[in-house]
């Protein structure tokens, strides 16, 4: 989503998510090709910013094929299927990157450390920056909230749609914390420490109050394919493809 609009003590922070997966069922063979090659081709650009164009362009019909069979067969937990970890493959949301350059100081975020968990009710994008003073890398994380309800929700009786089930976003905090995304703790029990303020972050300026929409175009317990746009410019939409992660390995 648009960078303008990434507990219980010791045993909450160890713990990981141990939940049943279903995959959507039936997808044909021709389409598993499909989502072979839209896995390949984010894959081998996550980190390339010089090619995003031809790469979107590559992507939406192959996308768009994906879609159609996803809307015609969505599976009735696909609201589950969307609330766990991601990690980002590839995206095409420029506010999502954030660059410095003042010579003596640089800001970088790899594109390869960008992180989504989706929990009900709110979700946390966890990245990564690289703070370059006079030479020395600082790492910190990156912890923004995003608070958001369910709009037009699918049901047996609903008619076969794209944007069903959509994430009414806005976001709510930012924070960071010096150092990396530790590898040793699961991506939706950090969050939940995060959340209830025991991680020992600092609150940051963010996006705090902008406001958009973000729907799956195709969803199983692996890929997660999504589209989404900035309330202020709902006619620029975004494409993100991510793939299911349990820590920030």
């Amino acid at each position: 989503m648009n960078r303008r609009i990434t507990f219980l003590g010791i045993v909450l922070v160890f713990a990981s998510s141990q939940v049943s997966w279903a995959q959507p069922a039936g997808l044909p063979d021709e389409l598993k090709l499909v989502r072979q090659q839209i896995i390949d081709i984010t894959s081998a650009n996550t980190t390339r910013t010089d090619n995003i164009a031809e790469i979107r362009d590559e992507l939406d019909p192959l996308v768009a094929q994906l879609e159609a069979w996803f809307i015609a067969n969505r599976p009735v937990n696909e609201v589950e299927l969307t609330q766990v970890p991601w990690r980002n493959l590839w995206y095409d949301d420029p506010d999502i990157s954030f660059q410095l350059d003042l010579g003596f100081l640089r800001l970088q975020q790899p594109r390869e450390r960008i992180f989504q968990v989706v929990e009900e009710g709110y979700y946390y994008n966890v990245s990564e920056f690289v703070l370059v003073i006079f030479g020395f890398n600082i790492p910190l994380q990156n912890y923004l909230k995003g608070e958001y309800q369910i709009l037009r929700p699918a049901s047996e009786s609903t008619e076969p749609a794209s944007r069903l089930n959509t994430v009414d976003l806005e976001f709510a905090a930012n924070a960071v914390r010096l150092g990396t995304i530790p590898t040793t703790v699961g991506l939706s029990a950090l969050v939940q420490v995060v959340d209830a303020g025991l991680y020992g972050t600092l609150p940051v300026p963010g996006p705090i109050g902008v406001t958009g929409e973000l729907w799956n175009n195709y969803v199983d317990d692996e890929l997660r394919i999504s589209s989404g746009f900035d309330d202020s410019e709902p006619e620029t939409i975004d494409l993100y493809i991510l793939t299911r992660v349990t820590t920030a390995e």
